[in-house]
């Protein structure tokens, strides 16, 4: 792989998470409709509480509303004036239905704004255009967990709920087994590649992102190692370098927000017990922060009791979510005893939310349906 791929592949792994959004931020604080002239579509864009929203209602509403959550957004990105349309939505603005988005009033990590701001659009969306017959949230990566947060703590807002590519599972499981297990097994068979400091990957002093480049050039140094880290975590060799940057990243940015490291390691089989073994490496074990642990617990939980309907949509090839974490919530529900109310669809498509267009359409066709 040369450099220049190599930075290709990390300048989409920075943005990767968006996956159906790109959110900016509006200095108006008063909305503005604007009908277009050719379809007659209004299009409702401002500000509420420092988010930046869109609104766009088809000449032929079929009195249906379906709010866009988007995936992760790397803190400091700058952000599109006026937001645009989410990409990946325009089959279902084309079917009927009204589409509304959030750019969310944080970046990185922003669950708890995420979420707040969702239900703030959708009670705009009310006050302004009418109550829509019925209200689907559709969430795209970091999105999906916070389209089912949304479900489990806002039931009365939504009729069902769709998690695109989506971290189905809670903040800390998604950041202990899908960022940190990763991370500290690479650190372990690449000793001295990521950056260093005496408490490791738990050190504050750690600049808020690694050097893709050289990540890449120790994988490809032993190829034997590569393989087996990136079979070991279910991402493709290819795009283990992409992947393990911006865990790291994500990482640090979430050790920011919580004033300390977020999460521990885990143990057992799906933990980085098992990968000594499996890995040939010695591992570094991390414990939380207790302060920071309690704020990732209190923002990005996820319970499994989500009363209304949920249809979630994994890729059948995802680096950056893979299918056991984006599958998870049927788990989760069933343990509840809502497994009914959740339905996992087949795997679809290569790369993250790299879905063909009309799988946003068919999922949410099957939540209506539920």
């Amino acid at each position: 792989m040369t450099r220049r791929t190599v930075s290709m592949l990390l300048t989409l792994a920075a943005v990767v998470l968006l996956a159906a959004c790109t959110p900016v931020n509006l200095r108006e604080t008063a909305a503005s409709r604007a009908p277009a002239a050719a379809e007659q579509t209004i299009v409702d864009t401002g500000e509420i509480e420092g988010a930046a929203y869109r609104i766009d209602i088809p000449a032929n509403w079929n009195g249906e509303l379906v709010v866009n959550a988007h995936g992760y957004e790397t803190a400091g990105s700058p952000r599109k004036v006026p937001l645009p349309f989410p990409s990946g939505m325009e089959p279902l603005l084309t079917q009927g239905f009204a589409i509304a988005a959030s750019g969310y009033s944080g970046q990185g990590w922003a669950i708890p704004e995420a979420i707040a701001d969702t239900e703030r659009l959708r009670t705009h969306f009310v006050a302004r255009h009418g109550a829509p017959k019925r209200a689907w949230l559709v969430g795209w990566s970091m999105g999906g967990l916070v389209a089912l947060a949304s479900a489990e703590r806002h039931p009365r807002a939504w009729n069902g709920v769709v998690s695109m590519c989506g971290v189905a599972v809670s903040s800390e499981t998604m950041f202990a087994r899908g960022a940190l297990g990763p991370l500290a097994a690479f650190d372990a068979m690449f000793p001295g590649t990521l950056p260093q400091a005496s408490a490791g990957l738990a050190d504050a002093s750690l600049p808020p992102a690694a050097d893709g480049d050289a990540i890449e050039a120790a994988l490809a140094g032993n190829e034997a190692r590569a393989q087996a880290l990136a079979k070991r975590f279910d991402i493709p060799r290819g795009e283990l370098a992409g992947s393990l940057w911006l865990y790291y990243l994500a990482l640090r940015e979430l050790a920011q927000r919580a004033d300390g490291f977020p999460v521990g390691s885990v143990t057992g089989p799906e933990g980085v017990d098992g990968d000594e073994a499996a890995l040939g490496a010695r591992i570094r074990r991390y414990v939380a922060d207790p302060a920071a642990l309690a704020y990732v617990r209190k923002t990005g939980a996820l319970t499994g009791d989500a009363k209304v309907p949920v249809v979630l949509q994994p890729n059948a090839l995802d680096p950056i979510v893979p299918a056991r974490f984006s599958s998870a919530y049927l788990a989760l529900a069933t343990a509840k005893g809502r497994g009914q109310k959740v339905r996992a669809l087949p795997p679809v498509g290569e790369g993250h939310c790299g879905f063909p267009p009309e799988t946003v359409g068919t999922a949410l066709k099957a939540v209506r349906e539920r």
